[in-house]
């Protein structure tokens, strides 16, 4: 790694006073796969790099998206310059709509990913936006902060890494890449340009954790056009492709395999139609005019004759291919002849939903292709290899894994430590943990409100709140519904006990009458002309989850409301 500059009293003016301090805070991204957010600040300016979505799980149900807690960037937003963005995927764009909530700040992006900013703004009914398109290599200043954007290869163009200047160094943040030299689409990462901001210094560098703990390298973009080419000409019948929406060098690679091979292309599913004709537009895809034909169009043809793209590939519940896996699909239904091929690997936390889809489409008796089989899908990130050539070209003076879950990023402060990181000089921080770079080192100070934020309709709540608790109890257990009636005397007739999903059809009339005698007795044992409103209900609620749980060991959520004819109110 080379000898490190040690900082005296002669180069203070050039890394700032001795009490200035420069903060690094992920608000989301660190601790798992998606979500990504990061804070930067310096003096009293701050940047925001990426605002992103992670998928919901199936510890989140009816959740439709979950993005970052931007209580901190709330509370200062007088301070916020700007929205740097890196590339286009919606785990770095999904929640711009939500930032521009807490405050409406210019957002600067590369050239595709400010076109989906706007698109995605547009179909979250967000409000106006002003979206800046940014020249790479081009410096922009944010008062005391200046950021210049880097390309950097990854599965879509237009993808960079960001060298924010401050006054106490230089700080790059990798954004997601991979090194390879041979993109089906977009630029390859500038090894130029890693070499320059290395000679200007690079004090912190933030990296990509995705594929840390993978051996080797990532694999080309070529490797999956020739995979993607092999298996669609040995289909006999449809090729069915999904991939993700905004993965528009396998549109390019699908176009090109359907074009050699006579077939024409549909593309299913409105993102997907949407980024492609985007893709067209700015020039990054190139397809014949008569290559795409409409969906509604394929049956015209010999099966032979089709590929048909969509998304899916994680198991959402709305995307083409799971539609088309449980026969819900309104245009396309698959039949045994059709070959499927999945261009995309699982994120973690999404392995149930697509085992559920692999399941299904067995049951049609599909031939199915993933990248257990071929190399139809080649990673977007950097593998240990690949991260470890960045470590040594930039020969960063502090190191802090970013974007990954923990032991992604436990793994790669082992790689920053195997290329002469000292260890002293590496912080693994989570969502929420603040890293102070000052001219003494790098050091973790305090927390700030991070986390997740559950998505739904118009609603929003806290990952830890009761909502999502609730429903997890729903799902799990079911719920008890009581009603119970009362005046000055007490109890007034007998409690009303109703069910759902709890309990069998056959077993509910004996086990709700043997609650309510017990309900009864509790509340009577207890003085029930005595208690006020909210004892009564306490003492049910209590009650019944002891009764349920002694009979059935299981704990239903219980809900109870009291008819109070002593003010003629009726209390939840």
């Amino acid at each position: 790694m080379g000898n490190r500059r040690r900082i005296t009293s002669s180069n203070l003016g050039r890394r700032g006073r001795a009490s200035e301090v420069v903060k690094v805070i992920p608000i989301g991204g660190l601790g798992e796969v998606g979500m990504n957010m990061m804070v930067v600040e310096s003096g009293g300016d701050m940047v925001v790099i990426d605002a992103g979505v992670k998928f919901p799980e199936l510890s989140t149900p009816g959740v439709e998206r979950i993005v970052p807690n931007m209580e901190y960037v709330a509370s200062n937003r007088d301070r916020l310059r700007a929205l740097l963005i890196t590339h286009g995927h919606l785990d770095h764009i999904g929640a711009v709509g939500n930032l521009l909530e807490t405050a409406n700040v210019p957002i600067y992006a590369p050239n595709l990913a400010a076109e989906l900013v706007k698109s995605t703004l547009g179909k979250q009914g967000a409000r106006k936006a002003d979206v800046r398109t940014i020249q790479m290599g081009r410096s922009y200043s944010f008062g005391s902060i200046s950021a210049e954007w880097l390309p950097m290869c990854h599965s879509i163009p237009d993808a960079a890494g960001i060298y924010l200047t401050t006054r106490l160094g230089g700080i790059f943040h990798t954004g997601d890449f991979k090194l390879d030299d041979s993109p089906t689409l977009g630029s390859a990462t500038d090894y130029g340009a890693l070499c320059a901001i290395a000679e200007r210094g690079v004090r912190l560098l933030l990296s990509d954790s995705t594929n840390a703990m993978v051996p080797g390298r990532s694999g080309s973009d070529a490797l999956a056009s020739s995979a993607i080419y092999g298996a669609m000409a040995e289909a006999r019948g449809r090729v069915i492709v999904a991939s993700f929406s905004t993965q528009l060098a396998r549109v390019q690679m699908v176009a090109d395999a359907a074009a050699a091979l006579g077939r024409k292309l549909a593309i299913v599913g409105r993102g997907l139609r949407d980024t492609a004709e985007l893709g067209q537009r700015l020039g990054h895809l190139q397809m014949p005019s008569d290559l795409i034909i409409p969906i509604r169009d394929a049956d015209g043809y010999l099966d032979e004759e089709v590929v048909i793209m969509t998304t899916g590939t994680q198991g959402e519940r709305e995307a083409g291919l799971v539609r088309m896996s449980r026969g819900e699909h309104r245009d396309v239904r698959l039949v045994a002849s059709d070959t499927v091929i999945m261009s995309s690997r699982t994120i973690p936390g999404n392995e149930h939903p697509v085992n559920e889809v692999v399941n299904d489409l067995a049951r049609v008796g599909v031939k199915l292709i993933t990248a257990r089989d071929r190399d139809v899908h080649v990673s977007g990130h950097a593998a240990s290899d690949e991260l470890k050539m960045v470590l040594n070209l930039l020969r960063p003076e502090y190191f802090t894994p970013i974007h990954g879950e923990y032991r992604m990023l436990r793994s790669h402060c082992e790689l920053a430590e195997e290329m002469g990181v000292h260890p002293d000089n590496i912080n693994l921080i989570t969502d929420g943990q603040v890293l102070e770079l000052s001219n003494a080192g790098a050091n973790v100070r305090g927390t700030v409100p991070a986390g997740g934020m559950l998505i739904d309709g118009k609603g929003s709540w806290d990952s830890d709140g009761t909502v999502v608790g609730e429903r997890r109890q729903l799902a799990r257990d079911g719920v008890v519904f009581a009603s119970i009636a009362s005046d000055y005397d007490g109890l007034i007739g007998y409690p009303q006990l109703a069910t759902s999903g709890f309990v069998d059809a056959e077993d509910v009339d004996l086990l709700m009458e043997d609650a309510a005698e017990v309900l009864i007795e509790s509340i009577d044992s207890n003085g029930a002309e005595s208690l006020g409103l909210g004892e009564t209900k306490q003492i049910a609620k209590a009650c019944l989850e002891r009764f349920f749980n002694d009979r059935t060991r299981r704990r239903p959520l219980i809900m109870v409301t009291q008819i109070d004819l002593r003010d003629g109110q009726i209390h939840d």
